[in-house]
This record gives structure tokens, C-alpha cells and sequence, in this order.
């Protein structure tokens, strides 16, 4: 039997990690999870007082939705709690191969993910990708993608897109997304190098293996990049 194993994609907004994973997940029949999508969806489905308790602590999903949309993180036993419900449902519809994509996002959801994780994985089979891009590449990139209107898929402004007036995988219109305005997109670039960066040396101590891939370029030329970096890993 073939053994389980994880990847996890990691890239600062604008890293194009969501195209990347869209990719990767299809080439090498990975079932994806990504945390953004996971958040939003639960939060399109909360009541104004729906609350969810994690180790006796009440957590209010308009409060962490509001942290959402403002471009803070979401609390970290909140996101924690929700990634690992996801995990224990593939686990039970008998997954083979995850795609973590854009979690954990701190040093504290990296500790709080590795205690149900390596329940599941050894170090050695979890690969974790960091798709790096300058600063001023987030931040053109976030500031012109749209996202879809029916399933939310990301598309970024990039040669191959800047044209297209429907996503190409559902057909359904594009919008701009509130908490890509440039305001927004600077706190959410300064809290990924504040936060997630310390996560990612984390899980570097951690014996898993963290692979630095540069995100600069065109969508095909980055992902062949990552496609080298998954199959070197044994996928």
C-alpha cells in the first residue's frame, strides 16, 4: 500500500500559491485543502450568535470573520480546530495524498498542527513548499485579482489572465474581493512576515523538509518548478 503522505503550500498573498495548488492538485491526483476556503465557507453558513467550543473556550464565528475580512489572522485554536476536522474527515473517506495549501500561518497554528499531524504523519513524508516573491510583486498581483463569483476561484493578474472576463474553470463572473484593497493587502504582507514566516522555520525544526521555491514568473514556468520539488519528494 501506497503510504500517505502530506504537502503543504505556503506563499506570502500574491505568491500565486492558489494557481500553483490548482495545478499541483490535478497533476498528481491530490485531494486539496485550503484554509482560506474552509474559513469562508463556515463563515457563509454562521448565525450572528453561532459559536463553536474548542477545549472549553467559546469561540464567536462573526468575531473571527470579521478578523477575516480585515486581513488579521483568524485565532489560531479556531483555524487549528477547523483544519483538523477536515483532516479527520479525509482520513475517514481514506485519503491517499493531501494538499495542505496556505496553512499553518503562525509559529503557534505550526505547534497546534503538529500535534494532530505527526498523529497521522512522520516527518519524512510531509513537504512543505514556500513560494517566494518580492514585495512589490505581492503586492501588484493582489491588488488586481478577481475571484470568481460562484466558487471563489482565485485568479491573478498575471499575462495569461489579465483578459479573461469569466473563470475558466466554472464560467461564472469575476470580482474584486473587499480584502484585496491595498491597505489591506500591506497589513496582510507585513502579518505573513511577521507570522507565517516564523511558522515555516517551525516546521523546518521540526525534521520536515521545506523546499524554497521562487514564485516569479509566468504560472507554467513556476509550477514546473514545484512539480520538481513534489516528484524529488517521491510523488
Amino acid at each position: 500500500m501506497k503510504q500517505n503522505k502530506l504537502v503543504i503550500l505556503i506563499g506570502s498573498p500574491g505568491s500565486g500559491k492558489g494557481a500553483q495548488a490548482l495545478l499541483l492538485a490535478e497533476k498528481k491526483k491530490m485531494d486539496r485543502l485550503e484554509a482560506s476556503k474552509l474559513l469562508e465557507k463556515k463563515f457563509l453558513k454562521t448565525g450572528e450568535d453561532e459559536v463553536v467550543e474548542i477545549d472549553g473556550k467559546e469561540y464567536s464565528l462573526k468575531e473571527q470573520e470579521r478578523r477575516w475580512r480585515e486581513g488579521f489572522l483568524c485565532e489560531d485554536e479556531f483555524v487549528a480546530h477547523t483544519i483538523k476536522k477536515s483532516l479527520e474527515k479525509e482520513a475517514k473517506e481514506g485519503f491517499s495524498t493531501i494538499l495542505l495549501d496556505g496553512y499553518p500561518r503562525s509559529e503557534k497554528q505550526a505547534t497546534l498542527a503538529m500535534s494532530f499531524l505527526l498523529s497521522i504523519y512522520k516527518p519524512s513524508d510531509i513537504l512543505v513548499i514556500y513560494l517566494k516573491v518580492s514585495k512589490e510583486e505581492a503586492l501588484r498581483r493582489n491588488t488586481r485579482r478577481r475571484v470568481c463569483s460562484l466558487m471563489r476561484h482565485s485568479i491573478i493578474d498575471l499575462p495569461e489572465t489579465k483578459n479573461l472576463t469569466v473563470c475558466p474553470i466554472d464560467g461564472s463572473s469575476l470580482e474584486k474581493r473587499t480584502m484585496d484593497e491595498p491597505k489591506k493587502i500591506k497589513l496582510r504582507i507585513r502579518k505573513f512576515k511577521e507570522k507565517t514566516v516564523p511558522a515555516i522555520d517551525h516546521l523546518s525544526s521540526q525534521k520536515i523538509k521545506v523546499s524554497h521555491v521562487d514564485g516569479m514568473g509566468s504560472i507554467s514556468d513556476v509550477f514546473f518548478r514545484v512539480l520538481k520539488e513534489v516528484e524529488d519528494f517521491g510523488l
